[in-house]
């Protein structure tokens, strides 16, 4: 009785649960009033696609929209009579640099079309992420006393060479590339020079970007900025202002009364205002705009780190994968759809999988072979990132995207002192061959053993070379010469071959347009893939959720020890046997 009482309970609350969410799916177009200010909320992340899961938008928590919605909803309110100012509030941005340029670029394009554009952070003070962006506005303020982070850049590598030693860990690392970084982390405790240098190489070109855009649109020279970074580092407003950086000292109310003056509004009146994330509902037919292209352009997303087949994830969150069957399925949908003149892949993707590299790369040619195929990348398109977008008729990067990274290796762990000596479990067994064990996480590996795990990494390795070249009109030895595993700033990889042109997603788009001779843009646009229904992704997430209670109902806590030492291993395990084109980290930038 008291099951069944529970299980009835539980569908009651599945059942207003589901009809909730369906409730806050059904958006309505906001209403736009005259004179209205376009905010846009700075803050987090910038994600290249956010969910449409109800669920996630009423208790997730996270960014409102993305980076898509926010290019849209700057060049509708360029047209838009009804939008008056646009308001850019900065509170600790954290998106990646190629990221950030995409919306200076699109924050550019919207003031030179004539909208006047604000920019402040109130008491939270600005970052050099936060003014980059908020740079390109008309009239920067930042709150009197704030604080103002201007110190250069770095990037910090974790290495994990000594807890794995702790735990008896040995990892076994096989790799094609001189630079090729990836096993790094579990082999060294700091930076090899080949390591180093191309993360310097990185460096100075986020520090090149970010003084020439600062120095266009402050009429600051580069040494002078330079100095400020070496000498100053963390300003105070009032040092900020004085320098030249901000237009001025101002709360939150005087910026206020400041946007009030622009849309002809009296002191003390409301500020009639829409954010980001209600603007994007509203047609472009209404804000002023119209499609003038005369096909639809297909923008694929290619995000996450490349793993086979269809990997499920969880509703609310998790890691970002990128499955082979799931892009394969994508670009088939673009490549047969009679609606479909052009398409855009839009790589995010750090690498992963060797062998889902190949079978992505693959259905690129394929699609590449019967339409026009750009590639847009994102932050990063590394190894196996890159692998997929070599197969495209042309590569458009940011100038601080990663990318490159054109190597291939493989870790395999023997993790025999661990399970022995932490765990007291030993293992034996028999065999027909003497490589039957060959992945075998409990021993180490032999010298044969490494030369066929080599030999395999350099065939892969090649392959890899041989498709960047037929790609790129390059011979194997001259892509050899800039590959070796060496990671590349977009606007490196101009230089050296491995990019066409630098640009955004938006140019991208244009350039499938004009390559499909659409005529003029803008163009209609569609994403891929589709976006999981609910009751998909609510399938998913209860059945993942069954799993974990059975577990815990079922061990015993000598057992739910051993499965909490063995999360310590899983990010090493997560690659053992199997050849990976994967970056050995995303770099994060700071």
């Amino acid at each position: 009785m008291i099951g069944t009482l529970i299980a009835l309970g539980l569908i009651v609350f599945f059942f207003v649960f589901f009809f909730f969410a369906i409730s806050l799916s059904a958006d309505q177009t906001p209403s736009v009033q005259p004179g209205s200010v376009l905010t846009v909320p700075l803050s987090g992340d910038i994600p290249e696609r956010v969910t449409d899961d109800p669920f996630q938008k009423a208790f997730g928590g996270g960014p409102k929209y993305d980076l898509r919605a926010l290019q849209t909803s700057l060049r509708k309110a360029s047209s838009d009579s009804r939008i008056e100012a646009v308001w850019l509030r900065t509170k600790g941005v954290s998106a990646d640099w190629a990221t950030l340029e995409e919306v200076r670029q699109a924050v550019v394009q919207a003031r030179e079309s004539g909208v006047p554009i604000l920019a402040s952070s109130d008491e939270f003070g600005m970052s050099e992420k936060d003014y980059f962006v908020a740079s390109a506005a008309d009239s920067v303020f930042t709150a009197p006393q704030s604080s103002f982070e201007y110190n250069g850049f770095g990037t910090t590598v974790t290495f994990f060479d000594g807890a794995l030693q702790r735990l008896d860990v040995e990892p076994q690392l096989i790799r094609a590339g001189e630079y090729k970084s990836a096993g790094e982390p579990f082999v060294r405790s700091d930076l090899s020079e080949p390591n180093r240098e191309q993360l310097t190489a990185l460096l100075e070109t986020v520090n090149d970007q970010f003084m020439t855009a600062l120095s266009e649109a402050r009429d600051i020279s580069p040494e002078a900025l330079n100095r400020l970074a070496q000498d100053e580092a963390l300003l105070t407003s009032s040092a900020a202002l004085d320098a030249n950086l901000v237009d001025g000292l101002r709360y939150e109310d005087e910026v206020r009364d400041r946007l009030r003056s622009i849309v002809d509004g009296s002191v003390g009146s409301d500020l009639a205002t829409v954010s980001v994330d209600g603007y994007q509902r509203v047609p472009a037919e209404e804000a002023g705009q119209s499609y003038t292209g005369s096909g639809q352009v297909d923008i694929v997303y290619a995000e996450g780190s490349i793993v086979t087949g269809d990997p499920s994830q969880s509703p609310i969150g998790g890691a970002q994968t990128l499955g082979s069957t799931t892009l394969t399925e994508a670009l088939k949908t673009a490549r047969t759809s009679s609606q479909t003149q052009a398409v855009v892949l839009r790589v995010n993707s750090p690498g992963g999988s060797a062998a889902a590299s190949e079978a992505m790369w693959r259905a690129v040619k394929r699609t590449a072979n019967e339409k026009p195929v750009i590639v847009s990348m994102g932050d990063v398109a590394a190894s196996g990132g890159y692998y997929i977008a070599a197969g495209a008729d042309s590569i458009m990067a940011a100038p601080t995207t990663t990318t490159g990274s054109i190597g291939v290796f493989g870790l395999l762990v023997n993790a025999e002192g661990f399970f022995e000596d932490q765990l007291g479990v030993t293992f034996d067994g028999v065999r027909t061959s003497p490589y039957a064990d060959l992945f075998s996480s409990t021993k180490p590996l032999s010298p044969d053993e490494r030369r066929l795990i080599g030999g395999s990494i350099d065939q892969t390795y090649d392959t890899f070379l041989q498709r960047v070249a037929d790609a790129r009109g390059m011979s194997v030895e001259a892509v050899d010469e800039v590959a070796q595993g060496r990671v590349w700033s977009g606007r490196d990889a101009q230089e050296v071959g491995l990019v066409d042109t630098t640009g955004t997603l938006a140019d991208a788009v244009a350039a499938a347009g004009d390559a499909a001779d659409l005529g003029e843009g803008p163009y209609r646009t569609r994403a891929l893939p589709q976006p999981k229904t609910l009751v998909e992704r609510f399938s998913e997430q209860f059945a993942a959720q069954t799993r974990q209670m059975w577990r815990s109902a079922t061990t015993n806590a000598l057992e739910r020890k051993f499965w909490r030492q063995k999360q310590m291993l899983d990010r090493v395990v997560g690659t053992h046997g199997s050849v990976q084109a994967r970056l050995p980290f995303e770099p994060a930038i700071e």
